[in-house]
C-alpha cells in the first residue's frame, strides 16, 4: 500500500469527547500532540461539569488549531458527540479518539493509509489495548448473531494487519466525513451503554461504504473510565440495546430461537471462539 501523501494543509480532523474526568483528557491530548505527525484540527466535545472547560478554554489559547464546543447540558449519546465535531471539520477524515485513550506514535499513518488506498472505505479501526498491553478490540465479527472482540486479551503485538472488518469499535477509529456526517442517528439506544458503534457500522456499510480495520494504529484503552460503570441498571440498558439492535437489524426471529429467554448474552460455544465482549462497551 502506498505511503501516505502528505497534504499541504490539514491532513485530518481529531475529535476528542470529554465528560468531567480532567485526568484523562489531559492525558488523552499530551499523547496526540506528542505522537502525531501530520498537521491535524483539533475538534473538543465537552458536557463536563468539573474543571476541565476552565482548563480547556486555556489549553485553546496555547493552541491555533483547537475548536471547542461546551455544551451544559450532557450528550444522551456518543452519536451527539460525532454530529457536533462532523459540523466542524475541516479534512474529509476525522479520527475519533475518546479521551480515555493515549494514542501511540504515529498512530495516525496507517489508518490515513487505508482510506487515501480505497475512496470508498468509510470507517477504519485502530486497534485498542488495555493498560496492560492485552488487547480489547481488534475489530468485530457476529457470530452467530452475536459480535464477538477478535482478539481480545491477546498480548498486542497480534492482529497488526489491515483487514476488511464487519464491525469496528468507535472509541478509537477514524471516519470518512462524508460517509458519517448526517448518517448518524442519536439517541436510537440507551446513551453510553454500547451497540451504538456496533450500529453506526451496519449503517455505514448499509450505505455502500467499506470497513476496515489496522491495527498499525494503536492506543491505549481505559475501558469504562468515563462514563461505564458495573451497575445492574447500566447492564440491563445494555441488554436493552442489544435487543434493539438485533429487531431493528432484522437478526431477532434468529436469535430468539437460539435465545428464548430474550437475553443477549454469548453460549459457551461461542466464547470458545471469541471472547464476548458486549457488558461494559463504552
Amino acid at each position: 500500500m502506498a505511503e501516505v501523501a502528505k497534504p499541504a494543509g490539514l491532513a485530518f480532523d481529531v475529535m476528542v469527547p470529554a465528560h468531567g474526568h480532567l485526568e484523562l483528557t489531559i492525558k488523552c491530548l499530551e499523547s496526540i500532540y506528542l505522537n502525531t505527525k501530520l498537521p491535524f484540527h483539533l475538534i473538543v466535545t465537552d458536557d463536563s461539569t468539573d474543571l476541565t472547560p476552565l482548563w480547556l478554554n486555556q489549553f485553546c489559547k496555547e493552541h491555533d488549531n483547537v475548536t471547542y464546543i461546551h455544551s451544559d447540558v450532557p450528550y444522551k449519546s456518543g452519536n451527539q458527540f460525532f454530529n457536533r465535531a462532523l459540523a466542524h471539520c475541516k479534512t474529509p477524515f476525522m479520527a475519533m479518539v475518546m479521551n480515555s485513550i493515549r494514542v501511540e506514535p504515529d498512530w495516525e499513518q496507517g489508518a490515513l493509509q487505508v482510506m487515501n488506498s480505497d475512496p470508498k472505505v468509510g470507517l477504519v479501526g485502530f486497534k485498542c489495548l488495555f493498560p496492560d498491553g492485552r488487547i480489547e478490540s481488534a475489530g468485530i465479527k457476529m457470530m452467530e448473531y452475536l459480535p464477538c472482540d477478535m482478539g481480545r486479551d491477546l498480548p498486542g503485538h497480534r492482529f497488526s494487519y489491515v483487514i476488511p472488518m464487519e464491525i469496528v469499535q468507535w472509541a478509537f477509529a477514524m471516519v470518512r466525513v462524508e460517509a458519517a456526517k448526517g448518517n448518524l442517528d442519536e439517541n436510537t439506544f440507551h446513551g453510553f451503554r454500547g451497540w451504538d458503534d456496533i450500529d453506526n457500522c451496519f449503517v455505514l456499510r448499509k450505505a455502500g461504504w467499506k470497513v476496515f480495520y489496522c491495527g498499525a494504529s494503536v492506543g491505549y484503552h481505559e475501558p469504562r473510565a468515563t462514563r461505564g460503570n458495573d451497575s445492574e441498571e447500566a447492564a440491563k440498558e445494555n441488554r436493552e440495546n442489544g435487543q434493539a439492535f438485533y429487531k431493528r437489524w432484522g437478526f431477532w426471529d434468529n436469535f430468539i430461537k437460539q435465545h428464548p429467554d430474550g437475553n443477549v448474552h454469548a453460549t459457551p460455544e461461542i466464547a470458545k471462539i471469541a471472547t464476548f465482549a458486549s457488558y461494559g462497551r463504552d
